[in-house]
């Protein structure tokens, strides 16, 4: 049985693929409060939307069908958790009664063998209720396939099978088996015999027998390895059959576990009053965005409140400059970006009441770091560092969030580093979105049709909107309305 409801063909990893800076961007864009919204201190859930974090899509089909999967889920959502608190029960039991299938007796692998086979069938008939009850609300392929199969392959002849072979297999009356005399009288093709069979006791009642004597400790040991060889055979079957439903519970489990993350994160937006939108994911070449009450998650889930969105409509941009007043919330519109990014390409939805975008095959920040007291060179030797290393995994089509980079030294030479830097991405068809006070820098790109410049809005009076507004910089980040609040609040 396979589950494929994170892909058509394939299962994901927990683990997921190999990120460059992966903590560099969970901290930058403040992904913690999103992935433990959605984990509700349950660390599979946790591990898997993780995975599917770092795991950007990058075929429009493999996200189209995750979102389908995932509208399936937000309209059934009651079923969905169903399924998953049945794997997360069925774990528990397996652990709580301590069945494992490495043991040094055969004996033992054959009897835990069979009571997990016994709890797995169990579970099993669970799933296929969940089934029966909620196929006809579900529309697409991965839920429906899923449901059907567990209708098709787990209906009531099998499990009346199943139960009818372990019953056998655990009979209270005890075990049969037979062999045959070797060449030197040996026993050889020691085989376990099925003891349910119409007239079987009738037939062995009266039939020789020899009973061990209660203190023949080799006769015993002899009889147990007797029993042991014809026993393997069936172990052998009965553990494969264990472990592979084993490992079906914990795939299942932990693809249920990606939309159960959703669910939770879609919920508590709800309460928020904040909106979600699936996003259209456009080709990698395109280089339209347009999107509608963009809005930071994390901040909304920090704030336990609604917050400002932000709109933009553009085409034919490779860079965006972003400048404005101080705390007028420009790195708060970068990190809702990078994170609208990150989740429309796994699948998920994003934080806006629309949001359309091209397709990215990576996603990299570079914000500026507090210092570091054990730092044994200067910040702008940190920060040069950390972009030539970036720029080893860099490839064309990706994303590059730059925050206020580079403006730890003098104002002309960070211009200078910022710009070149800036222009051979750009160049080599990296997409740039770049939060700067650097004045030189930012009016570099002011004959470039490619550059799209946005502003932080403020009032005449000093207020700020923390909306970001089309605009050309300004020679001012208005240091002093922030001079006047401060000073104005402590008298």
């Amino acid at each position: 049985m396979k589950v494929f409801l994170m892909f058509s063909d394939k299962n994901i990893s927990a683990k997921g693929e190999t990120y460059y800076a992966k903590d560099d961007l969970v901290a930058d864009l403040e992904l913690e409060p999103i992935i433990s919204c959605m984990a509700q201190k349950d660390e599979t859930i946790k591990t898997m939307c993780r995975a599917a974090l770092f795991s950007p899509l990058k075929s429009a089909d493999e996200i189209r069908y995750r979102q389908e999967n995932l509208k399936d889920a937000l309209q059934n959502p009651d079923a969905v958790r169903q399924l998953y608190d049945i794997t997360v029960e069925t774990e528990k039991k397996r652990k709580k009664a301590w069945l494992w299938l490495s043991s040094m007796y055969l004996s033992s692998t054959f009897s835990n063998a069979v009571d997990l086979v016994k709890l797995y069938t169990e579970m099993l008939r669970e799933l296929r209720l969940v089934a029966d009850r909620s196929l006809p609300g579900f529309r697409s392929d991965g839920f429906r396939r899923l449901l059907a199969m567990f209708q098709r392959e787990l209906d009531d002849d099998y499990f009346q099978t199943v139960r009818s072979h372990l019953e056998s297999l655990r009979d209270s009356k005890g075990m049969l088996i037979s062999s045959k005399l070797g060449s030197h009288l040996q026993g050889v093709g020691y085989v376990l015999r099925r003891n349910d069979r119409k007239g079987f006791w009738t037939r062995w009642r009266f039939a020789p027998s020899y009973t061990i004597a209660p203190r023949d400790d080799a006769g015993a040991t002899d009889l147990v390895r007797r029993c042991d060889r014809a026993i393997n055979e069936a172990t052998n079957a009965l553990a494969q059959a264990a472990e592979h439903l084993e490992d079906f519970f914990a795939v299942l489990r932990g693809e249920l576990a990606f939309y159960v993350g959703c669910l939770n994160l879609a919920d508590q937006l709800r309460r928020l009053d904040m909106p979600v939108c699936m996003p259209e994911l456009l080709p990698q070449s395109g280089s339209s965005r347009n999107w509608k009450e963009l809005y930071d998650i994390s901040l909304a889930l920090t704030k336990n409140g609604k917050v400002v969105g932000n709109d933009l409509n553009t085409g034919d941009k490779r860079l965006y400059i972003i400048t404005g007043a101080n705390q007028g919330g420009k790195t708060t519109f970068l990190r809702s970006i990078g994170q609208a990014q990150l989740m429309a390409q796994c699948g998920m939805f994003v934080g806006a009441g629309s949001f359309a975008a091209p397709v990215r095959p990576l996603i990299f920040t570079h914000f500026k770091k507090e210092e570091d007291s054990a730092m044994k060179s200067g910040k702008l030797d940190e920060e040069l560092l950390r972009m030539s290393r970036l720029a080893d995994h860099l490839e064309s089509g990706a994303l590059m969030l730059f925050n206020e980079s580079f403006a730890v030294t003098n104002e002309r030479e960070g211009s200078e580093i910022c710009r070149q830097i800036t222009q051979a991405l750009i160049e080599n068809g990296v997409e740039v979105f770049s939060v700067t006070h650097l004045d030189v820098f930012a009016e570099a790109f002011l004959e470039d049709r490619r550059t799209q410049y946005l502003r932080a809005q403020r009032l005449e009076n000093g207020e700020r909107t923390f909306k970001i507004i089309p605009g050309e910089p300004l020679r001012t980040a208005y240091g002093e309305d922030l001079y006047r609040q401060i000073f104005a609040t402590a008298k």
